[in-house]
């Protein structure tokens, strides 16, 4: 089956056009659209590890992720020479590894803007790498998808499966080098393992289906045993490959610097993983692979239980089943879910044509099908429901069965005269419904809801963290403020990121922020103002009590409110204002404060959740403007107050500025 792309230079000449159009298009639009956004929440940590591995060969810094794109984003940093916080302070020490990436970005003297910058544009050559092979596997399919790990997870199947019908010591070097790559990439490549696993299993089996096979020499024995060998040889070779990137160095410290602690210990990475330990003890006490690839695996383990997530409306700290697909039917770009339906038409339609040759027909698809169906599988019984970035591998094997739809319709028509015009028709219309869909939401890119969800203004309803809200739009909010905020009201920030406020000229009393870095600021009271909320704070995805305002959240909210004169007198310091302690410790007020604080916040939020903002930055920070008797009803009200006004709240029109 030769595609019409291979029949003249024509076709193929405009292949090519078509794919160099657009990987600059991606360039521009990631480089440009990258100047108008302040950190994501891991970002700071991906470029400050990179850097201490880079520089100081030590791996205490986010260990949890994979090294080499960590190494790959600070690359350029080494040119640039920046400052390092101190080695023997406390959050080194400590392996405080946020502390310290926000030091090295804020603290030390450094251009914050500068490094950013400069990690975004080496994570562009992975966006790049990953179209091109999209391009490649598309043009050879039909001629017979975090983005590093997208690349590495798709292009690891293909060149296994590439190897296992084709044995030669060429591919096994692209095959096992492609597969230790991924391995450092992320520690999601354990999935790697079953799709490779079952990738053997289809070729044991029906290997001889395939067209290129030997009759006499492709029995399975003999196969069984050379991919037995082969797997093996992809061991060895990734083990090559892990202890590279690590430096061939077992410890996680670097000898040279300062030691301090762990960030968590052995056995507590442990605790919710068991049946790891012995696997994962042996490896580490003799010395099999380097200690810091072991001990982020390990943490990886211990974090992908329970964390808090948002869907829909519900928290949750074990996830939803439904968590990815709706996430995936939220964030897919309305033209692109277009293609997909039509994708499962054409194969429905080819199925019924030829339903006793479908598996030979198939066999060529096998790595795809397998990527999709075993990562889905994994993404649908995970606890860790974060972000709709964790099926991003997914996405180009998608791209290239939409690519698909073009051949097979060309196909059908290739005895009309006007085939060409259908196909061409058809192929632009897509391309170009794809670049309006990414148009219509620059720069706001993270932020991107189809219209099933609402579009992006009704995003906040419906996820948060890592698909919407990632600590992005310290810009936006800096703009908004100087151009639109009226001067002589107070601004309040509740902010979910690591970027800096005061780096941006933003004058605001911060509310809540998470992570927190330093001192939780002074304490005041809230008065009318403007009030700047992230969707993840306004949310509470990491809110210490996951559950809804509840009857016992209002019964202890009500009573610490009556304890907020003496909290404005002892004003952060307890001990200094002991005949107002009541016979209670200086430790106890200053959990009571704390407590008062969260569930001042908290229920300040459920009213604001129905109340439609007055304007939204990127999507991701919305801002209400609230006078006093607006404060009065969401704060100073029993219950029966609270739930009327935010009733009435609700029936408010929802039509925001979007900045």
């Amino acid at each position: 089956m030769t595609p019409p792309s291979t029949r003249s230079v024509r076709p193929r000449w405009i292949f090519y056009a078509v794919i160099t159009g657009l990987l600059v298009v991606h360039a521009w639009i990631a480089l440009a659209s990258s100047r108008h956004k302040s950190t994501t929440n891991d970002e700071i940590a991906h470029i400050t590890g990179g850097y201490a591995f880079n520089t100081y060969g030590d791996f205490r810094i986010q260990p949890e992720n994979g090294v080499l794109p960590q190494r790959w984003h600070a690359l350029p940093l080494a040119w640039m020479e920046p400052e390092f916080p101190d080695l023997n302070a406390p959050p080194w020490q400590q392996v405080l590894a946020y502390q310290v990436s926000y030091n090295f970005f804020y603290r030390t003297g450094n251009d914050p803007d500068a490094l950013l910058f400069a990690g975004r544009a080496m994570n562009v050559w992975w966006g790049l790498a990953t179209l091109l092979l999209i391009a490649g596997a598309t043009l050879r399919c039909f001629a017979t998808s975090d983005m590093a790990m997208t690349f590495f997870f798709v292009a690891t199947v293909l060149a296994f499966w590439r190897h296992l019908n084709h044995p030669t010591f060429a591919t096994f070097a692209i095959s096992s080098l492609t597969f230790g790559l991924a391995c450092v990439s992320k520690f999601s490549a354990v999935m790697l393992l079953p799709m490779m696993a079952i990738m053997i299993a289809v070729r044991c089996a029906f290997g001889a289906l395939n067209s290129n096979a030997n009759p006499t020499n492709d029995v399975w024995p003999r196969r069984l045993t050379q991919i037995t060998v082969s797997w093996l040889g992809h061991g060895l070779v990734a083990v090559a490959v892990i202890w590279r990137c690590f430096g061939f160095r077992y410890s996680m410290m670097a000898p040279d610097v300062p030691v301090g602690t762990m960030p968590l210990a052995w056995e507590y990475v442990l605790s919710a993983h068991p049946g790891w330990e012995p696997l994962i003890f042996g490896l580490r006490d003799f010395h099999i692979l380097p200690e810091a690839f072991l001990y982020g695996f390990s943490y990886v383990l211990a974090f992908s239980l329970a964390r808090g997530a948002f869907l829909d409306g519900q928290l949750s700290t074990e996830g939803w089943v439904e968590f990815f697909p709706k996430t995936f039917l939220y964030k897919t770009p309305t033209f692109e879910l277009i293609s997909i339906v039509l994708a499962i038409g054409v194969f429905i339609w080819w199925l019924r044509k030829r339903p006793f040759t479908v598996f030979p027909q198939l066999y060529r698809w096998v790595p795809g099908i397998t990527l999709f169906v075993v990562y889905w599988t994994f993404s649908l019984t995970s606890n860790l429901n974060i972000g709709h970035r964790h099926i991003l591998p997914t996405y180009p094997l998608l791209f290239i069965a939409c690519g698909a739809v073009i051949w097979w319709v060309q196909k059908v028509l290739e005895k009309l005269p006007s085939r060409k015009g259908v196909t061409l028709l058809l192929g632009g219309g897509l391309l170009f419904g794809q670049l309006l869909s990414t148009a219509s939401i620059y720069p706001h890119h993270l932020a991107y809801f189809n219209f099933l969800s609402g579009g992006p203004t009704q995003g906040y309803r419906h996820l948060a963290d890592s698909s919407l809200d990632w600590g992005q739009d310290l810009p936006g909010l800096a703009c908004w403020i100087e151009e639109e905020a009226d001067s002589a009201k107070p601004v309040y920030l509740a902010y979910f990121g690591t970027g800096e406020p005061d780096h941006y000229g933003i004058e605001a009393q911060v509310i809540s922020r998470l992570p927190k870095f330093g001192s939780d600021g002074e304490w005041y009271p809230l008065k009318p103002g403007t009030y700047a909320i992230s969707a993840t704070m306004l949310q509470h995805v990491y809110r210490q009590e996951h559950q809804p305002w509840s009857a016992q959240s209002e019964t202890t909210f009500q009573n610490l409110r009556n304890l907020e004169p003496s909290f404005w007198a002892i004003a952060g310091r307890p001990e200094d204002h002991p005949e107002l302690l009541d016979g209670a410790s200086p430790e106890e007020w200053l959990h009571a404060w704390n407590l008062y604080w969260e569930l001042r916040f908290t229920r300040l939020c459920e009213y604001l959740k129905v109340r439609p903002p007055e304007a939204m930055i990127g999507y991701s920070i919305l801002v209400f403007e609230l006078d006093q008797s607006e404060l009065d009803r969401a704060l100073n009200s029993d219950l029966t107050a609270l739930i009327q006004a935010m009733e009435a709240a609700a029936k408010r029109p929802f039509n925001p500025a979007v900045y």
